[in-house]
């Protein structure tokens, strides 16, 4: 897998096109140059100096570049301008072409999402894990022992959460782009802008959870959210933390990602017979 590139809020540093390169550079230190090539995702999280070529420099390589606030808001996805239809733009829309195949996707959905949830709830407890696979569980068990795990103030799990799910959600319009696939064709939010990479998301939400919840217990004794006038904030230190964390299980997400694309185009292949 190629390297994500982050660039973190931080007044000090600005970034510049350089040939078919970036140049990072921060006051007081050393610049350092960033080939595009080596590069297959972009996220910059808050506020900084970004010439607006350097942004171009990675679409115009097929690199979507996500903005995201410290508040965790995805500001906005940046993405290569193409006129064309994704290569199986067709094939996609037999998914929406009855009502027997709208259902075959979700319940594929669903069951995706289902072993997800169980390795979470094995994750954070391993017994009550056990009993809900012997007697049987739905969606809404699940979160309601997620929330068992969520802090007194929900305004604390909802930035945290936010932030985490775009460094998902970015990962998977990479992949989904890489696929030759149309992004706004969704199932489940069907008609939303990012469609089918928010059905995917739908899939991984429990992931999501798993690392909320040890984001959070690290947080003790820590400044990794900041109390402002309109709720919480990640410090650069946590926004660090929450990549980190991401960062180390980025490949297993990312095999997570590949099989499913494999699986989408087996039922894409399994419609037109």
């Amino acid at each position: 897998m190629d390297r994500t590139l982050y660039l973190n809020e931080n007044k000090n540093l600005r970034v510049y096109l350089d040939g078919p390169s970036i140049w990072i550079k921060e006051d007081g230190k050393a610049g350092r140059r960033v080939p595009a090539r080596v590069v297959s995702r972009v996220v910059i999280i808050g506020n900084l100096k970004c010439e607006a070529g350097a942004l171009t420099l990675f679409t115009d390589n097929d690199v979507p570049v996500t903005l995201i606030s410290r508040k965790g808001d995805s500001v906005a996805v940046v993405m290569p301008y193409n006129d064309n239809l994704s290569r199986y733009y067709y094939r996609q829309k037999a998914f929406l072409k009855t009502e027997e195949n709208i259902n075959r996707f979700k319940d594929w959905l669903y069951a995706q999402r289902r072993v997800l949830e169980i390795y979470v709830l094995k994750r954070l407890s391993k017994k009550i894990a056990g009993e809900f696979v012997m007697n049987g569980f739905r969606t809404r068990d699940y979160r309601n022992i997620v929330k068992k795990f969520n802090p007194s103030d929900m305004a604390r799990w909802d930035v945290v959460k936010a932030m985490v799910e775009n460094l998902f959600r970015e990962l998977t319009i990479s992949c989904i782009v890489k696929a030759e696939l149309d992004p706004h064709i969704g199932v489940l939010h069907r008609r939303y802008n990012f469609g089918l990479a928010l059905d995917l998301c739908h899939i991984l939400e429990p992931m999501v959870d798993l690392q909320c919840i040890q984001f959070l217990r690290n947080t003790v004794g820590k400044e990794y959210l900041i109390p402002d006038s309109t709720g919480w904030s990640i410090s650069r230190d946590g926004v660090k933390d929450i990549v980190q964390r991401f960062e180390n299980m980025k490949k297993k997400l990312y095999q997570s990602e590949e099989r499913l694309l494999d699986n989408l185009f087996e039922l894409m292949r399994e419609l037109r017979k």
